[in-house]
């Protein structure tokens, strides 16, 4: 047995644990003579999946085979519903699982990984069939998929999700070091001073280089900044999740403060059209919320409110990322050209009408064409290089001025499949495996994946038990690789992986230093 879990994930009962009302009733019988074994109770708190959902998976992958063999190509319309809707259930259950086990899960890239799925590749796949006209016709304008073809990319999702998913179950589970004692009135009063102080430097440093480096570098003020510069700009965002816990715990100045930066925040990233940045505020300062008090109203509410306000947003960022792509060729504008491009978004008539008929959250959230055409581009001869700059992703720009765009594989994509400039795509990083490798690329690319997200995902955890907040920017970092599965391999894998272990690794050797000139 792996993970010290029996053939459902989960441990024998604890012995200590209450018996139900029927087990209560019926009378136990002990052989005489033999005293009863005590045995320890097994943690499960850092066990990051349950066996039924590899169970699952697999019946679904094996479906998904038998379904190949039966089928002819016309007949896989129905299995291209019900494929993606049944690992959406699965994902959204293996997710409620790791909830159960911990609640700390909403700290694990691994537990935001699922959701990704569920989104990505459930509800996103099902979007060419349950989308209206106008959305399904905009789907299939850069890539006319078959029937055939979309359900090659189904079973791909599936074996991808699996082996991520099983290389995070074979992983052996350390025994974490519990602390029996309660936190005393002088530790509660000293945690609250550190993460006061944590706040304070998080906004500080973080908004310094946000505001004075990094923006000013999207307005097109200043050269590009190194890639390393963004963990630290983004070490704002762990303040205000600081500044909120801090308002929730009884800071009435700190709820008031926070109620001011943080829809600044949110409107500055709708300048800058990063949807990642917008997303990230909103999954931060949600995760307040939750590691505040966590309850299945707060969990489905904040998910509602996420949704709805991303999907409010999601259309004017992609509105000013194309205007900017179209006019400059680059995401480089000045201010004044961005609240022209708001303005415009306002008041383009025709263009809006187009729009309200178009289901944007469904269609941005449907990757199905560009993974049925790289997918195809493999089979018929043209595998992908999209890994040519692994080995390289992690040099500093510093160090070598020269080095290529990492970022620059959406535009040569887009270009290659629509042979126009002004826009990047990506197939996602379960397709991508197939493009450069066919089958053999999934064990290979998707067990690096899952190796990252389990050593993250326990790092995570172990911080976020003693809150130590130091860690967070490199926990926000893991987050967002759990998050990007319609990324990059390279630069959403292997780069951010890299430099979130290199920032956990350093601010370690920090920590033990520290208490070591203490000791």
């Amino acid at each position: 047995m792996r993970n010290g879990a029996n053939q459902t994930g989960y441990p024998p009962r604890r012995p200590e644990a209450r018996p139900s009302a029927a087990a209560q009733l019926r009378p136990v019988h002990r052989p005489a003579g033999r005293a009863s074994v005590r045995t320890a109770p097994t943690d499960i708190s850092n066990v990051l999946v349950d066996g039924r959902e590899l169970i699952l998976l697999l019946a679904l992958l094996a479906g998904y085979v038998m379904a190949s063999i039966t089928f002819s190509a016309d007949e896989h319309y129905l299995s291209n519903m019900i494929g993606p809707l049944t690992l959406m259930v699965i994902m959204l259950l293996g997710a409620w699982w790791h909830l159960q086990r911990q609640p700390l899960a909403i700290w694990q890239p691994i537990f935001w990984f699922r959701v990704a799925v569920a989104a990505y590749y459930g509800v996103g796949n099902l979007a060419p069939y349950v989308a209206n006209d106008t959305t399904m016709l905009f789907i299939r304008a850069m890539y006319d998929f078959s029937e055939e073809e979309a359900f090659k990319v189904g079973m791909i999702n599936v074996a991808c999700a699996l082996t991520v998913l099983g290389t995070a179950w074979l992983i052996p589970v350390p025994t974490p070091a519990h602390s029996t004692e309660p936190p005393t009135k002088a530790r509660r009063s000293a945690q609250s001073r550190t993460t006061i102080m944590f706040a304070a430097a998080f906004l500080i440093a973080g908004g310094l280089v946000r505001y004075l480096i990094v923006l000013p570098s999207t307005l097109g003020l200043i050269d590009a900044v190194p890639g390393l510069v963004m963990p630290l700009a983004r070490s704002y965002i762990v303040g205000l999740f600081l500044l909120i816990l801090i308002g929730l715990r009884g800071n009435r100045i700190a709820l008031a403060l926070a109620s001011v930066l943080v829809p600044l925040d949110l409107a500055i990233g709708l300048l800058t059209f990063a949807k990642v940045e917008v997303l990230l505020t909103l999954i931060f300062c949600y995760l307040a919320f939750l590691h505040h008090h966590m309850t299945v109203p707060r969990i489905v509410i904040g998910i509602i409110l996420i949704v709805g306000v991303y999907s409010q947003l999601d259309p004017v960022i992609h509105y000013g990322r194309d205007e900017i792509y179209r006019r400059y060729g680059e995401r480089g504008a000045p201010l004044h050209v961005r609240l022209e491009i708001l303005e415009a978004y306002t008041k383009d008539v025709s263009s809006n009408e187009q729009r309200s008929d178009r289901q944007s959250f469904l269609s941005r959230l449907s990757y199905t064409n560009a993974a049925a055409m790289v997918t195809t581009w493999h089979d018929i001869g043209r595998p992908g290089d999209s890994l040519k700059n692994a080995f390289i992703v992690l040099i500093p720009r510093a160090v070598w001025p020269e080095k290529p765009e990492i970022t620059a594989l959406g535009k040569e994509l887009y270009l290659a499949a629509s042979s126009d400039e002004g826009s990047s795509i990506s197939p996602g990083l379960f397709a991508e495996s197939y493009w450069n490798f066919g089958w053999i690329g999934i064990p290979l690319l998707m067990t690096i994946y899952g190796i990252f997200l389990t050593l993250l995902s326990r790092s995570a955890l172990r911080a976020m038990k003693l809150e130590k907040w130091l860690y967070l920017p490199a926990i926000l970092l893991s987050i967002q690789i759990g998050v990007r599965v319609d990324g990059w391999f390279v630069s959403d894998v292997i780069g951010a992986g890299g430099t979130a272990v290199i920032m956990i690794i350093a601010i370690h050797a920090f920590e033990r230093f520290t208490s070591t000139k203490t000791n």
